[in-house]
Order: C-alpha cells, then structure tokens, then sequence
C-alpha cells in the first residue's frame, strides 16, 4: 500500500505520457514518406508539432537534434514534478544531467583539439543542471583553467582524478572516461537511498545500461586505442548486472578484439560472438534491443515503481533516437530497406 501511494500521480501521469508514445504505423509512414520534408509534414500530426511546426523547410540536422533534445529534457521535468520521493526525484535529475555531461564532454573534445568550429552549435542555450560557461571553457588556456571553472559543479572531482594521466598521454579520453564512472556512481549511491523494492528494479535496469556502456567502450578500446588490460580496467564503470571486471580479466588475452568480445558475451549478451566483430554499429543496436526487453520487464511490472519511470525515460529516449535517425536518414535519401534496421522499434 506505501508503494502504491507514493507513486499514485506518478503512476497516473506517466500513463498518460506513455500513451501519447508514437505507434510503429507512424514509424511505418515515416519511413515510408518521399523525403525529409515529407517526414516533418508526418510529425505535425503527432506530440512533435510544436518542435516541427516552427521550422522551416529542410532545417540543419543540428537544429533538429537541439530540439528534440529540448523536449527530452522538458518531459524529464514533467516526470521529476510528478514524483513526491526526495530521492526519486533527485534520481530522474541525475538521469536528466546526462544530457548536460554529453555537452561538457563535447567542449571538452572541441578545447583539446583546438578545434576550428563555432562551439554554440554543440549546446543548448539554457541551463540542464548547472550554471556553466561553455564559452570560457572552450577559451581556457590550460587544464587547470578548465577544471577550476567547474567548481560549483560536481564535474571538477572526476577531472581532478584525471588531470595527471591527461597531461602525461595527452588525450581527453581520460577525462571523459572519468566523468562517465563519477556519472554512474552517483547514480548508483541515489538508488541506495531507495525502499527495497524500488532498489531491486532500479539496479537491475542501471545495472544493464553500465554493461552496455561498458560493452561498448571495452570494444572501442580495442579496436582503436589498443590499451594494455590494466589502463583499460582502471576506467571500468562499476554497478554492471552481468559483465564484472574479474571476467573481463579472465578471458582477456592479447590476441586482440576476438577476445575482448568474448569476455562481454555473458547472459543476454551472449548472441555478441555470432555478430560480426568489426560492426560496432550492428553491436550497439543488439545491446539497445536487450535494455528494451528489460525495460519492458520493467513496465509491467506491479506494483508501480521506480522501475517504471526509468522504463518510460528509456522508451521516451529510444523514440527521439529512432525520428532523429530515420530524419538524418532521408536527409541523405536513403530508402526504407536501409532505415529499417539503424531503428529499434
């Protein structure tokens, strides 16, 4: 009954959000649809016309991707206002703040490589989380420059830690990799905070995203930094439901990325090792079809829980993903039997 009450306008509010969820026939006209224009023509008639309806014909993919970005975070904050939980709440924040950690770690990438680009096309105007000033961070002289800008912020810790081995191998892949692992612990400690059923789902579908996450990024390794094992395992993201530092170590070899994808093939993971290993891209889209099925799981759930709402923020973050995919698609005029598979429907 406790559960059942502190999640009753959320239950009620996220029902609602859910039910305004695009269905595959619209997928299915999308896809379908002549050209880009055809496509935004489409989306008039769903819950995206207020972000289409102000553009103009054939607008940059950046823009778009601004916007519905944009919305994202909107309903983020609608499902936050829902919540009652102090640590609920606080937890769908964290969850929204990966967006600001996205921007932070694409200036990054921009100031370090002393990048020729105009760095407001990579960030939104307005504030996510934290008041930052990306214009000083792209200007900064030196990486203590940088870090100290970030303050306030709970980014200047991770950046910190890493501001060493930056120095001495010059490359940003320490810093981002850092954030990452500070991101997804002070997820993990949120969740610590929650009553024992909220706990058990909750970590079971973060625990799936961290194996992605890891998945992905023992894989990039690999394939084109070529890091001994121990630099590699020193930025492993903790909190994984299936992949474990220990079974990485266990089946690692140096005979190259065979091996690596070997030591990832575990539970729901396992078909990894019949994919072909040089296509990260087709990798990544298996690995999202297993976090939907456990998001899934996690929607019929009962009673309602804080599983339910990360199940939601997924779909939600799934469905901007597939028109942002499918729009940069016919951009480019590519045809349906080509869409279809870059899409998880």
């Amino acid at each position: 009954m406790r559960q059942l009450a502190k999640y009753a306008f959320a239950n009620a509010k996220i029902r609602a959000m859910r039910s305004s969820l695009l269905e595959p026939e619209v997928f299915g006209q999308l896809m379908d649809a002549e050209d880009l224009d055809a496509c935004l023509e489409i989306l008039k008639k769903t819950p995206y016309q207020g972000i289409v309806a102000g553009l103009v014909q054939s607008p940059s993919f950046e823009i778009l991707e601004k916007e519905f970005i944009k919305y994202d975070l909107a309903v983020y904050r609608k499902v936050e206002d829902s919540l009652s939980g102090k640590a609920e709440r606080e937890f769908v924040e964290l969850v929204r703040q990966r967006y600001e950690l996205e921007e932070l770690k694409v200036i990054l990438r921009i100031w370090h490589n002393k990048l020729p680009v105009d760095w407001h096309e990579y960030v939104l105007q307005g504030r996510i989380g934290y008041e930052i000033d990306f214009a000083r961070l792209a200007a900064s002289q030196h990486i203590e420059e940088f870090i100290l800008l970030l303050d306030h912020t709970p980014y200047k810790q991770p950046l910190m830690k890493a501001r060493q081995v930056y120095k001495e191998r010059n490359s940003s892949f320490y810093l981002e990799a850092a954030l990452d692992v500070d991101y997804y612990e002070r997820l993990i400690e949120c969740i610590s905070k929650f009553s024992s059923v909220d706990r058990s789902v909750a970590s079971r579908v973060l625990g799936i995203e961290v194996d992605i996450e890891n998945i992905n990024w023992l894989i990039r390794l690999r394939k084109y930094y070529s890091l001994g094992i121990g630099e590699m395992l020193e930025w492993f993201i903790p909190g994984g439901q299936w992949i474990r530092k220990d079974e990485v170590l266990k089946y690692y070899t140096t005979d190259g990325l065979a091996k690596v994808v070997e030591s990832v093939s575990l539970g729901p993971y396992a078909k990894i090792k019949d994919l072909a290993q040089d296509n990260v891209a087709l990798i990544e889209n298996f690995l999202y079809e297993v976090l939907l099925r456990e998001v899934k799981l996690a929607l019929s759930g009962f009673p309602f829980t804080i599983g339910t709402i990360m199940g939601y923020l997924v779909l939600k973050q799934k469905e901007s993903r597939n028109i942002l995919s499918l729009l940069h698609a016919k951009k480019y005029g590519w045809q349906k039997e080509e869409i279809a598979p870059l899409l998880n429907l």
